[in-house]
């Protein structure tokens, strides 16, 4: 077994000790292990698949924290412009909101978006 299975399995089962199924959580640095892990392993030609098997997780939870770290590693938050029609004020515009993750927050106003942002952060 590889040494960074083994690792992560092992920390795996300190995080989680009594928790199953769906209720078992991941800190940030096991899934930074498991997605180096899975970069590693698909030079190597393997599938999301099969390394999310090796570890003992989902192909869907891998796969999302793929994504996520990958979005990480670019601007977190990247640069709008909110444009009015002919006749309307700019600042009665409702705002919809998705973030990488796919949540939709819709009909925000500057204020609301500017908290939702920073709880974001």
């Amino acid at each position: 077994m590889d040494p960074k299975v083994r690792r992560f399995l092992k920390r795996s089962r300190e995080e989680n000790r009594g928790r199953a199924g769906r209720s078992r959580r991941y800190s940030g640095e096991l899934r930074s292990l498991a997605v180096a892990y899975l970069q590693q392993q698909q030079k190597r030609g393997a599938n999301c698949d099969k390394v999310a098997t090796e570890l003992g997780i989902s192909g869907w939870s891998l796969t999302r924290w793929s994504r996520r770290i990958e979005v990480g590693a670019r601007a977190a938050f990247q640069a709008v412009e909110v444009v009015a029609e002919a006749g309307e004020d700019p600042k009665s515009l409702g705002v919809t909101l998705v973030t990488p993750d796919g949540y939709r927050i819709e009909g925000l106003k500057r204020p609301e978006i500017r908290s939702v942002l920073e709880a974001l952060r």
